[in-house]
C-alpha cells in the first residue's frame, strides 16, 4: 500500500497569504536573546558616553512688535518736515532680520569670529566671556580652517599655542597663520580648543539656526529664537541682532531728513556771507553820509517795500526748489531714494503727493534688500513710482504757474514802489536801498535758521518701527541633549539593530529552515526529522547508539512500519534534489539500524559517478556494483559485510564507469533486485541527486518507498517544489520526506522537531561544556 494513495489528486498550491504564527516569529528572536541582551547593553554604555561628550544646547529667545504706523502725537510736523513711516510686511521683515549683512555686523560687534571650547570631566563646553585669552588671526593658511587649535594662558607674560610658546599682543607665525594672542580677566590654566571661522562663515552659521515665527497672520508681533552652546553669547546675539535691526530702520527714515538737513546748512552759510556784505553795506553808508535814522514817513514806507521784497524772495526760493527737484524727477533713476529738500513748499496737495513717492521708495528698497527687482511686487512698487513722478510733476506745473502770476503782481507792485522811491531824498533813498537789501536777506536768514531747528528736531526724535517686547533670555537648563532621549533612543538602537540583522538574514536565507516551509510547499509527508551531529562517524547507530541522531534513526526505522506495512522484502530508495544534503548519511545509519533489530540489511551504493562508500566506511576499493552490471562479477563477490554488524551487507558502486546510465537500463539491476528480495529483508538503494541526473527515476520502478532527503540551511525553498511536482506526477512510490541535519542550537530541540526525550539520556555528544563564546552564540 502506498502513502501516496491517502492523498487525492486534486491540485495542490503553496500556500502565499497563509496566516501570520506570532509565536513562530517570536521564537525566531527569542533563540538569540543573548545577542540581543548584549546589543543592547552596548548600544546603553555607547548612548551614556554621546550624551557626556555632547556639547551641551542653550534655548534662546526674544520677541518684537513690528509697528504698523508711526502713531506719535507728532506726526503732523514729522510730515511736514518730510518724516514718515511705512506699513511693514512681516515677511519682509523676517527676511531682513536674516539677511546676511545685519548678522555680520552682530559677529564684527560681539568677535565672534572664533570658537573657544573646554573638555571637562568628558564633556566639551563652549567659553563666551570667561575666555582667558583671545586668538585673532591675521594672515590664514591652508591649516587654519581645517582643526581646532590648543591654547593655553601659561603667565602674565606668556601663552602656548599648539605646543609652542609665544608672547602676548605680539604677532607670531605659528602653524595655524600669524595670529596674536591677547590674555583677559579671567584667569585659567585650562587648555582651551580655539577654532578659527570667517565673518561670513559664522554669520551664514547662526542665520541657519535663527527661527523667526509671526505670532498669528494678523498679529506683527515675531518671536526670534536660537540654540546655542553657551547661554550668554546666544542672548547677546539676538540681543544685538534686534538693536541693528532697528538701526536699519532708523537710517532709512533720517535718509530725506538728513539730505534736507544737509542743503539747509549749504543755504545758511552762503546766505550768512550775504548779509555781512549787505550789512557793511548798510554801515558803510550811514558813516558816509552820517545818517542816524530816516523819517518816519520813510519807515512807514520802507516797511511796505520790505514785506513786498520777502514775498519776492519767498516766491523765488519756491520755484528754485521746484526746479531742483523737477530737474531730479526727469534725470534720476528708481533706484536713487535721496529726494531733493521741499523747504518753503506750501501747496498742500504737492507735499502728500511728494510724501506718497518717498513712502513708495522707501518701501522699494526695503522690499530689495530681500527681494530681486523682477519680483512682481518689486514691479508693482516700481510702476507706481513712475506714476506718481509723472502726476507730482504735473501738479508742479500747476504750482509753478501760480506762483509765477503771484511773482508778476509784486514785480508790478516793486515797480510802483521804485516810483516812490524817486521822490524821496536822494540821501533816504539809497539808505532805503541798502537797508532793503539787507531786510531780504536776514529774512531769509531767519527762515533758515528756523528750518534747520525744525529738522534737527525731527532727526533726533526718529524711532524704529519695532519694539523690544520681550528681552532675550535663555532657558536655565540646557535642554539638548535630552539625555533621556538619547538613552531611549540609543536602547532602541540596540533592541532594533540585531532584530533588523535576524529579520534581514531571514529574509535573505532563502534554505528550508522550519518543517512549516516544507508543508507549505508539498503534501508529500514528513516521516522523520533528523538532527545535525558534529560527529564524524558515518555510522553513528553502532558508535553512539545513545546519541540523539541515533534515537531519531530508530524512529524513522518505526515510521517504516506505517509507510511499508504489509511487505515482507522491502526495497527502499533514497535520493535528494542536490549532492551533499545527506541521503548517504541516512542511508547507512537507518540501514544500520533496521540489521540491529535481526533483520537482514542490504545496502546498494548506485551514486556510480561519485562513489563514497569505500572512504568513509574503511573498505579496500575493489570490484563493486558497476562490475556486476557489465557482467565482470556476481553479486556475492561484491559484497562486502560490516565488520561490527553482520547483519548489515553493502556493495559499493565499484569503479566510475564511462556511462552508469546505460548500465543502469541493461537489467542487470532489475536482476539485482529480484534476487536479494529473496535473501534480504530490506534493500536500501542510495541513488544520485535527481535534480541533477535521470538515474533515480530510473531506480524508482524498483523501490517499494522513496524518502527524499531535504537539509536544513541547504535545501532551497524552491527546490521543494519538485518534490511536489513528483508526488503530482507520480513519479516516485510512496514518496515520503526526511528533514535532516537540523541545527538544535538555532531552532531549540521541541520546536517542532523533536520526540518527546531530553537531551540528558540520549544527546552524548553535547556533554561537554562549551566555551563561553560558544554558549553565548548558542
Amino acid at each position: 500500500m502506498q502513502a501516496s494513495s491517502e492523498f487525492s489528486d486534486e491540485q495542490f498550491e503553496p500556500e502565499v497569504g497563509h496566516e501570520i504564527n506570532f509565536k513562530e516569529a517570536l521564537q525566531k528572536y527569542l533563540r538569540h536573546w543573548k545577542w540581543i541582551i548584549l546589543s543592547v547593553i552596548v548600544m546603553f554604555v555607547l548612548g551614556i558616553i554621546y550624551a557626556r561628550t555632547r556639547i551641551p544646547l542653550f534655548k534662546i529667545d526674544t520677541a518684537i512688535l513690528i509697528k504698523d504706523k508711526e502713531s506719535n502725537s507728532d506726526k503732523d510736523i514729522l510730515q511736514q518736515l518730510e518724516m514718515f513711516s511705512s506699513d511693514k510686511i512681516i515677511d519682509n521683515e523676517i527676511q531682513i532680520l536674516r539677511t546676511s549683512d545685519l548678522m555680520k555686523k552682530v559677529i564684527q560687534s560681539l568677535d565672534l569670529e572664533n570658537n573657544y571650547t573646554v573638555d571637562r570631566r568628558f564633556s566639551k563646553y563652549t567659553l563666551y566671556r570667561d575666555v582667558p585669552v583671545k586668538v585673532q588671526l591675521l594672515k590664514r593658511n591652508a591649516q587654519s580652517f581645517l582643526q581646532t587649535w590648543p591654547v593655553k594662558a601659561l603667565n602674565a607674560n606668556e601663552a602656548e599655542f599648539n605646543g609652542k610658546t609665544i608672547p602676548y599682543n605680539k604677532p607670531v607665525e605659528t602653524d595655524a597663520g600669524l595670529i596674536v594672542v591677547t590674555p583677559t580677566q579671567t584667569k585659567s590654566n585650562e587648555t582651551v580648543q580655539v577654532a578659527f571661522g570667517t565673518v561670513e562663515g559664522v554669520a551664514q552659521a547662526y542665520i541657519n539656526k535663527l527661527v523667526i515665527t509671526p505670532a498669528s497672520k494678523q498679529a506683527t508681533v515675531l518671536f526670534i529664537s536660537m540654540e546655542d552652546e553657551n547661554a550668554d553669547r546666544g542672548k547677546d546675539i539676538l540681543t544685538k541682532l534686534v538693536d541693528e535691526y532697528n538701526q536699519i530702520s532708523i537710517d532709512d527714515k533720517n535718509k530725506t531728513t538728513a539730505n534736507t538737513l544737509a542743503f539747509i546748512e549749504s543755504r545758511l552759510t552762503a546766505v550768512a556771507t550775504e548779509l555781512n556784505s549787505v550789512e557793511k553795506k548798510v554801515q558803510d553808508y550811514k558813516s558816509s553820509n552820517k545818517i542816524v535814522d530816516i523819517s518816519a514817513q520813510s519807515s512807514i514806507f520802507l516797511s511796505e517795500v520790505q514785506t513786498n521784497d520777502a514775498q519776492l524772495s519767498k516766491i523765488n526760493l519756491e520755484l528754485g526748489v521746484l526746479k531742483s527737484f523737477e530737474d531730479y524727477l526727469r534725470n534720476s533713476s528708481l533706484d536713487q531714494m535721496k529726494l531733493p529738500a521741499m523747504q518753503g513748499i506750501e501747496d498742500p496737495s504737492l507735499l502728500v503727493l511728494i510724501q506718497q513717492l518717498a513712502d513708495a521708495q522707501v518701501k522699494r528698497e526695503s522690499m530689495l534688500r530681500t527681494t530681486p527687482a523682477t519680483n512682481p511686487s518689486v514691479s508693482s512698487i516700481s510702476d507706481q513710482i513712475i506714476a506718481l513722478r509723472k502726476t507730482v510733476l504735473q501738479t508742479m506745473q500747476n504750482v509753478r504757474t501760480g506762483l509765477l502770476n503771484n511773482k508778476a503782481q509784486l514785480l508790478q507792485q516793486n515797480n510802483k514802489f521804485s516810483e516812490v522811491i524817486k521822490n524821496v531824498p536822494a540821501k533816504e533813498r539809497g539808505l532805503i536801498d541798502v537797508m532793503r537789501d539787507r531786510d531780504i536777506k536776514n529774512n531769509l536768514f531767519t527762515f533758515l535758521l528756523q528750518k534747520r531747528e525744525e529738522t534737527a528736531m525731527s532727526l533726533a526724535s526718529t524711532v524704529s518701527d519695532s519694539k523690544t517686547i520681550d528681552k532675550a533670555k535663555s532657558s536655565s537648563m540646557y535642554f539638548k541633549p535630552a539625555k533621556s532621549v538619547i538613552y531611549i533612543a540609543f536602547l532602541a538602537m540596540g533592541l532594533l539593530i540585531p532584530i533588523g540583522v535576524i529579520y534581514m538574514v531571514n529574509i535573505v536565507d532563502s534554505t528550508v529552515k522550519r518543517r512549516l516551509d516544507i508543508e507549505r510547499i508539498t503534501r508529500v509527508p514528513i516521516i522523520a526529522q533528523i538532527s545535525h551531529t558534529p560527529e564524524s562517524n558515518s555510522l553513528i547507530t553502532l558508535e553512539r547508539p545513545r546519541s540523539m541522531v541515533s534515537e531519531q534513526i530508530r524512529g524513522l526505522r518505526t515510521n517504516l512500519q506505517f509507510i511499508l506495512p504489509n511487505n515482507d522484502r522491502k526495497v527502499i530508495l533514497f535520493t535528494s534534489n542536490i549532492s551533499g544534503e545527506g541521503k548517504s548519511f541516512i542511508a547507512l545509519n537507518l540501514g544500520a539500524s533496521l540489521a540491529t533489530t535481526g533483520k537482514k540489511v542490504i545496502i546498494l551504493e548506485l551514486d556510480l559517478r561519485k562513489p563514497r562508500f569505500d572512504v568513509i566506511l574503511g573498505f579496500q576499493p575493489g570490484l563493486g556494483l558497476s562490475n556486476y552490471l557489465i557482467e565482470q562479477a556476481d553479486y556475492k563477490s561484491v559484497l562486502k559485510q560490516h565488520a561490527k554488524q553482520p547483519n548489515l551487507h553493502i556493495i559499493t558502486s565499484g569503479p566510475i564507469p564511462p556511462n552508469p546510465a546505460e548500465l543502469l537500463l541493461n537489467g542487470r539491476i532489475e536482476k539485482l533486485v529480484d534476487e536479494l528480495r529473496k535473501e534480504y529483508d530490506y534493500i536500501i538503494m542510495d541513488a544520485p541527486p535527481i535534480g541533477l541526473l535521470t538515474d533515480a527515476h530510473i531506480l524508482s520502478k524498483y523501490a517499494d518507498a522513496t524518502l527524499f532527503i531535504v537539509r536544513y540551511g541547504y535545501t532551497h525553498k524552491d527546490q521543494i517544489q519538485l518534490i511536489e511536482d513528483l508526488r503530482r506526477k507520480r513519479v516516485f512510490n510512496n514518496l515520503n520526506i526526511v528533514f535532516n541535519s537540523i541545527d538544535k542550537s538555532k531552532t531549540g530541540y521541541g520546536y517542532g522537531y523533536g520526540y518527546g526525550y531530553g537531551y540528558g539520556y540520549y544527546d552524548e555528544e553535547t556533554k561537554g561544556r562549551k566555551s563561553w563564546f560558544n554558549r553565548l552564540k548558542g
